[in-house]
């Protein structure tokens, strides 16, 4: 019989009331004497474990358990485990420490949570997508892109436009609503320079309309305004405030030429403008365009004086200086930085050479010169205006310092090699090429990038040179950094291109051809479709942080990150 069933019912008679006063009485002692003796058993385990006595511990503490009370029962089953071990596989748990382990420690009193540092805080920053660190993502990118390095994008698998697109250049547009690509290339005496657009740098639409948006007839010259030209080369697509540059590398003649006759390094650059990036350039109420690059002539008596573009079709250097005949691959181009406004472009030596000097550095050339500022289509009239020699393709310090840029960048390095892996000699005098330059500013450094060796051969490179100014990028100015950007490879050379800013507007892309090498020595196959070429920049441990541009052999296998805005 339960302590309870007798306590419920107490005796009759006699001794009745005596029961029920006893009974009354136990109902009240023998909880307190329970509740005794479990206070008396747990001292003595806290004893025995070396716990603190009562008598060391303030009133109000002592009669406080401690924080955390440790249990062993054995491993939990995964029903009963808690959120987020679920995440640990046996190993991660089994190197836990044992009073760190979910599973083995109890809740706190209080309810706080069991880790002091709180709850995971997402890190994301920028990051548009990729891991939170709490077991989250940061975003989910669009239907068709990919997440690189907490970037949406996509990958591109070269070429990004099959064909034949030579000697391309890109330029971007900004928009309330991201930046929008235009693109032209090398034509020779096929027709009117093509313009294609993009939102992205990898899906281009060819616009209905060329650049000149007149009718020509394949093989001779094209009539533009009062001239005719042939061999249009090497489009440079510029923002100007109020409008848009095309420059055009071209050989200028007074009048109709059926057919163009050969090139025959007598041409020029010449520019003309449109308010719109879409054309038409050299507009009819622009007859005056194209006009060669130069000083005004109009308004500067020393136009010749300066580097300049000759008028018509004529060789060699004119009586002056050659790095003052402008002939190809010119670039307009501002500095971020200063905002001053720049001309690149290439050179060549009389031909045959006339001086001691043109014998020994006998081929092209590579110079800047700096514009007006008020008018970028023309030089500063200025006799003391900069005018720097950025590459000369005899000079064995560059040669040795690309070769010593990185391991591998000896590999197929030249300049002087043509289609049939000839050593080229002009006027039985070894000729070298150095050409097609672009310029960009990354932070505090100027990057000039140029290509080297005869387009139509295996040797056909791009290199770099980089300085803080761009004063600094010439060929024996101190303190110049250089290396290789794009290295041939596998029958296969590339070149000629533009640096653009990706959609994101962080991360450099090169836009250039790549040319079947073999095919266009072994069969005269020598079309050249267009490659874009991420520009990667590394540091080399000389103090001056990630601002070397890493070389790459595009011919191996890979695709190309492009981020998305």
């Amino acid at each position: 019989m339960s302590v309870g069933a007798t306590l419920a019912r107490p005796a009759e008679g006699r001794h009745g009331r005596a029961s029920l006063r006893y009974t009354r009485a136990m109902r009240t002692a023998l909880p307190l004497c329970c509740l005794l003796g479990l206070l008396i058993a747990c001292e003595g385990t806290l004893d025995q474990e070396g716990g603190p006595d009562d008598a060391d511990l303030a009133p109000d503490v002592a009669a406080r358990p401690p924080p955390f009370v440790v249990f062993d029962v054995g491993a939990p089953d995964d029903a009963a485990r808690p959120p987020g071990d679920a995440d640990l596989d046996a190993g991660a748990r089994d190197a836990a420490p044992r009073d760190a382990r979910a599973s083995d420690v109890g809740p706190p009193t209080d309810g706080a949570p069991p880790d002091a540092a709180g709850p995971c805080v997402p890190q994301c920053g920028d990051r548009a997508c990729g891991d939170d660190g709490c077991g989250g993502q940061c975003g989910a990118c669009p239907e068709g892109a990919v997440c690189r390095a907490g970037a949406c994008g996509h990958l591109v698998q070269n070429p990004v436009l099959g064909g034949d697109h030579p000697d391309p250049d890109v330029m971007r547009v900004e928009g309330a609503d991201g930046p929008t690509y235009y693109l032209s290339h090398t034509v020779h005496d096929a027709g009117d320079l093509p313009l294609y657009r993009s939102r992205d740098l990898i899906t281009w639409q060819r616009l209905p309309q060329g650049a000149f948006a007149r009718p020509r007839t394949a093989g001779d010259s094209y009539a533009i305004n009062d001239a005719h030209y042939c061999a249009l080369w090497a489009p440079d697509l510029t923002a100007l405030p109020g409008g848009y540059l095309l420059g055009v590398s071209a050989v200028r003649f007074a009048g109709p030429q059926r057919p163009c006759p050969a090139y025959r390094e007598d041409g020029g650059v010449y520019q003309s403008w449109s308010p719109t990036p879409e054309g038409p350039f050299a507009r009819a109420d622009h007859p005056w365009e194209p006009i060669p690059a130069g000083a005004h002539e109009p308004s500067c008596g020393q136009r010749g004086a300066l580097p300049r573009s000759v008028d018509y079709a004529s060789d060699d250097c004119q009586g002056t200086w050659c790095h003052h005949i402008v002939r190809l691959d010119g670039e307009t181009w501002r500095d971020p930085a200063t905002g001053r406004w720049w001309l690149a472009y290439a050179w060549y030596t009389n031909d045959p050479p006339r001086v001691d000097w043109e014998r020994s550095h006998h081929g092209e050339h590579v110079s800047l010169v700096e514009l007006d500022p008020n008018d970028p289509f023309a030089v500063k009239c200025d006799p003391n205006v900069p005018q720097i020699h950025v590459a000369d393709p005899h000079d064995g310090d560059l040669r040795e310092a690309l070769a010593a840029s990185c391991e591998g960048c000896g590999e197929m390095l030249a300049f002087d090699r043509g289609r049939q892996r000839e050593q080229i000699q002009r006027s039985g005098v070894g000729w070298a090429i150095a050409e097609g330059p672009s310029l960009f500013r990354r932070g505090e450094w100027v990057y000039a990038l140029m290509s080297g060796s005869a387009w139509d051969s295996a040797w056909y490179h791009v290199f770099w040179v980089a300085a803080r100014s761009v004063e600094g990028l010439a060929w024996d100015a101190p303190g110049r950094l250089t290396g290789r950007l794009l290295i041939p490879s596998d029958g296969m050379s590339f070149g000629h291109g533009a640096p653009v800013l990706a959609p994101d507007g962080e991360t450099w892309l090169y836009v250039h051809h790549r040319l079947d090498a073999e095919a266009c020595r072994a069969r005269g196959e020598c079309s050249r479709d267009l490659w874009i070429s991420p520009i990667d920049f590394v540091d080399r441990g000389d103090g001056h942080g990630a601002v070397h541009i890493a070389p790459r052999w595009p011919a191996r296998p890979g695709e190309v990150f492009v981020p998305m805005r």
